[in-house]
Order: C-alpha cells, then sequence, then structure tokens
C-alpha cells in the first residue's frame, strides 16, 4: 500500500532529505491512512534537530524545541517536525525530567504509546513497522510497545487513551496491555484534571460505545470519581446506553456519566477537570435538576426554558430521555416547536421594555421587576400575548391595583 501525501507533506520530506536527513511521516497520520481514514493532520519526524529544520525553511513557528518540536508553516497551514528523541525517567507519570535527540528513527518509535501510532512511513522507503503495528490494525487490537508495563508507568494518561482509542476505533485491547492498565490503574491519579477531561471526553463521545465496558473493567474509575464510583459501576449497562443514545455533545456526555452520583460529589470531580466556565454551568445545571419531574405540557416547557435557558434546557432533557424519561421525548418536541416559533422566553424577549414601563408612570426598583416579571409570566402562557399594546394594557391593570 502507498499513502497519497499532500503536496507541501511531501515538499517537507523532500527538502529535508535533500539536506542528507531522514523524514517519516508518523503517529495517527499513518494509522489513520492504513485504516481509509482521512487524517486531521501530519505528523513529521526527522533526524534533523530543530536548528537544522529551521534553516531549510522560511516560516518556522518554535512550538516545542525542548521536546524536539517545529511547526513548519506552508501556505497558511501548520506541519509539525519533531525530531527522534529518546525519553527518560518520567518521575511523574506523565512528563520525562530528560529528552535526547537521536539520529536513529528505531529509538523514537520505542517510546511511543502503541503499535498502532508506533508506524512511520515515506514515499519511497515504504513502512518503517518495528512492532507489527499493521498487523494490530488489521486486527482491531490496541497493543503496547514494547513491555506495555513500562509504557503506562512512563506516562499513566497512556491508560485512558488505550480506552478512548478503543471506543473511537471499534478496537479490543490485548489482553497483556489490558493487564498492564489494570495493574496500574492508580497512577493516573498523578494525571492533571485537564488531560483527564480532554481523554475521558472524547471516549465517553466516540461512536463503538459497546467498547466503553472497558473503562468500567480497566480499575480506572475509582481513581476517577473516589469514594463515590461504586454508584457509577453498578449502574454500568444502564449508563452505557445512555450514552450511546445522546448526541456527541460534551455537556450531556458528562451529565449522564455523573448522574448517579450526589451533586456535591459530582461537582468536586467537575471542579478538578477544570471545565471551561460554559460547560462546567451547562454541566451542573443539568446534575442540579435531573430529579425534577417532567411534564408533557407546552406551558411547563416554556417556563423550563425560561429559568434555565433553551441550551441547558434541551441538555437536561435530552439526558432523561436517553436515560429513558418517557416524558422527555414529547418534552423535547415541544422544546422545538417553541424555538421554531420563536417564542417569548425572557424578560429581554417581551414587546414591552423597562423603559416602555417608565414613560407610562412606573417607578425603578421592586414594582418595575415585579411587573415585567408578571408580563413575562403571562406571555409564558400565552405567546400570542406577546404584543406592545396588549402588554401596555396588562401593565396598566397591574398599575392601578
Amino acid at each position: 500500500m502507498t499513502i497519497r501525501l499532500p503536496q507541501e507533506v511531501r515538499l517537507i520530506l523532500d527538502t529535508i532529505n535533500q539536506s542528507g536527513q531522514e523524514a517519516y511521516i508518523v503517529g495517527g497520520c499513518v494509522r489513520d491512512c492504513l485504516m481509509g481514514i482521512a487524517p486531521h493532520d501530519w505528523d513529521i519526524t526527522t533526524s534533523a534537530t530543530p536548528e537544522e529544520v529551521k534553516a531549510l525553511f522560511s516560516h518556522t513557528v518554535d512550538t516545542g524545541l525542548a521536546h524536539g518540536t517545529v511547526t513548519v508553516v506552508l501556505h497558511q497551514t501548520n506541519y509539525e517536525v519533531t525530531t527522534y528523541r529518546v525519553e527518560s525517567d518520567y518521575m511523574d507519570c506523565r512528563h520525562p525530567s530528560s529528552v535526547s535527540f537521536t539520529r536513529d528513527l528505531h529509538e523514537d518509535l520505542l517510546r511511543r504509546d502503541f503499535t498502532i501510532n508506533a508506524i512511520a512511513y515515506h514515499p519511497t522507503e515504504g513502512f518503517v513497522d518495528l512492532f507489527g503495528g499493521q498487523e494490530d490494525i488489521h486486527q482491531h487490537i490496541i497493543r503496547g510497545v514494547g513491555a506495555a508495563d513500562e509504557r503506562f508507568q512512563e506516562d499513566a494518561l497512556r491508560m485512558l487513551r488505550a480506552v478512548r482509542f478503543a471506543t473511537q476505533l471499534d478496537f479490543s485491547i490485548e489482553p497483556k496491555t489490558f493487564a498492564a492498565l489494570q495493574k496500574n490503574a492508580p497512577l493516573i491519579e498523578k494525571i492533571s484534571g485537564e488531560r483527564i477531561r480532554e481523554e475521558l471526553g472524547k471516549t465517553l463521545k466516540n461512536p463503538h460505545h459497546h467498547r466503553l465496558h472497558l473503562l468500567w473493567a480497566s480499575g480506572l474509575l475509582p481513581h476517577l470519581l473516589g469514594e463515590d464510583a461504586p454508584l457509577v459501576l453498578k449502574q454500568e449497562t444502564d449508563l452505557i446506553q445512555a450514552l450511546s443514545r445522546l448526541p456527541k455533545q460534551t455537556a450531556c456526555a458528562f451529565a449522564v456519566f455523573l448522574w448517579p452520583l450526589p451533586f456535591a460529589s459530582a461537582k468536586k470531580i467537575l471542579a478538578r477537570l477544570k471545565f471551561d466556565n460554559k460547560t462546567l454551568r451547562a454541566i451542573e445545571t443539568v446534575l442540579r435538576e435531573k430529579a425534577l419531574p417532567l411534564k408533557k405540557d407546552v406551558v411547563f416547557v416554556r417556563r423550563l426554558a425560561s429559568r434555565l435557558g433553551l441550551d441547558h434546557c434541551r441538555y437536561l432533557l435530552l439526558a432523561k430521555q436517553a436515560l429513558g424519561e418517557a416524558e422527555a421525548a414529547e418534552a423535547l418536541t415541544l422544546l422545538s416547536a417553541i424555538e421554531q416559533n420563536g417564542d417569548c422566553l425572557t424578560i429581554g424577549d417581551l414587546a414591552l421594555s423597562g423603559k416602555d414601563l417608565l414613560s407610562m408612570g412606573f417607578s425603578q426598583g421592586k414594582q418595575m421587576g415585579e411587573t415585567l416579571q408578571a408580563m413575562l409570566e403571562e406571555v409564558l402562557c400565552h405567546p400570542d400575548h406577546n404584543q406592545a399594546d396588549f402588554l401596555r394594557t396588562f401593565a396598566n391593570g397591574l398599575l392601578q391595583k
């Protein structure tokens, strides 16, 4: 098999080769090409040092010189070029304490996580596959490079990545690799919340949900969720089925995953995972409202959307639907109609504003706030009443009381 490279990638390889150095595409882009998947990006590995790479191209960015990475910019597109390297002394189970460059491709491939990601390719030389990665792709297997035990101890995030690749690619995890994962599961506690959030989020949203049982069987959950992990562990079947019914939406996925936990426990976990504020508010809103009984009533849904906001209301209903709450499906249908009709859901959407009320003799403060809220409640029950004339009459009636 040959891989058809973009013109810019071929140019980078040729330029480095013509300087007397080696260069290959490597990692996920090779794996994806072998699987018939269009790569998202093209990673290049080379025997050239960062300074040698920079000297060959007119536009480069010092992305990570300490780790040998230079970004070459061609036609406004970035291509990461990384020098062959050897890493050692992973003191924190994530970052090597020392990185040294090498001119030996074999040494560079040996440091990689899984065989399917340790294949290099050159359009003239073909594939360099030292660990049987092509066969593992053919067999749909995730296998650690060399001794999986060592690979996980070097970088504990690889354990979660193994599960993520299984759910992403519909692969199984090779038994010895999975045994090493289970043995080293406690090391995941050394990994930063941001990196766990990124990998776990991809795992929960990936398409092959039948592989999610690997997350439950891995031994990782007690170290990700703490003392309340048994609440999630014992609902494995229901939660996996629910996750399979959800759209690929981060807030929904994490809300369903953490659904069995007390809100205070879920909040602590979310804080450790360091979500952006928007996503954090969405997940917390869904979990805070999870016990809310639903009604198949359009006014109820309008009030809910008004109180939570359209997006948060939708996420709550999607989560409840995925978990089997019968009323959620009809509530979602009602919510779609409310959106399509452009129904008023907030004070800002009212046809009569606070400024209009001032001109009618209302005073600022409590009186105006109560009047605006009363108008909104009227419009939530009767959307066609959101007209200036009607609301002026309605407000005047309140003013006379």
